[in-house]
């Protein structure tokens, strides 16, 4: 049997896209767009999450596309539907949210109407904890509210499958980890 060959995928991990100098989870529309520029000029090809499981399992026989990268939003700033969702129509770059669904309809975050709105602009939505907690702080039963509530709100108000994590600050403890694998998570996504 052939050895199957290794893909090694980058993962460009976004936040707020805002004007707030010296804010290092904040970048500016304008940054943004230089840099989704450069990738679309250097021939990189953004793909959806759905493609880069397929092509992380190599199941489907699915060929990679030319410098495949993966565009990541965590926590769900309403600016990613007024900033970054245009820039990224304009080249029809698909990206990913990691949404804390907790947190919605404070005018901060991204309501209901606005995720169906990058939904429907091509990006998958994904659960990040129901309100951003620092997990390993948690007892185990915290965080199984935090991982399978917020999956099942997303899941209810989309329609889709919610079965990609993001763990809030990047961190985790081995009751998180059983916790996904328990209910049936298939990817982890750290900083």
């Amino acid at each position: 049997a052939t050895p199957t060959a290794k893909i090694s995928i980058p993962v460009l991990n976004y936040h707020s896209v805002n004007i707030d100098p010296g804010n290092v989870v904040v970048i500016s529309p304008a940054k943004l767009e230089q840099q989704m520029k450069y990738l679309h000029d250097h021939g990189y090809t953004p793909i959806s999450l759905s493609t880069f499981i397929d092509l992380m399992e190599n199941e489907s026989g699915l060929t990679a596309p030319v410098n495949p990268v993966l565009l990541t939003f965590d926590d769900g700033y309403a600016d990613n539907v007024k900033e970054a969702m245009p820039i990224l129509a304009t080249y029809n770059f698909p990206a990913t949210l990691f949404m804390s669904p907790g947190m919605v309809d404070d005018g901060y975050y991204l309501n209901w109407e606005q995720v169906k709105q990058l939904q429907k602009s091509g990006w998958d939505i994904q659960p990040h904890g129901m309100t951003h907690p620092h997990l390993p702080q948690l007892t185990a039963e915290q965080q199984a509210f935090e991982i399978t509530e917020a999956r099942k709100l997303i899941e209810e108000k989309l329609g889709t499958q919610a079965d990609v994590f993001c763990y809030p600050y990047g961190e985790y403890n081995k009751a998180t980890l059983k916790i996904l694998k328990d209910h049936g998570f298939r990817y982890a996504f750290t900083i």
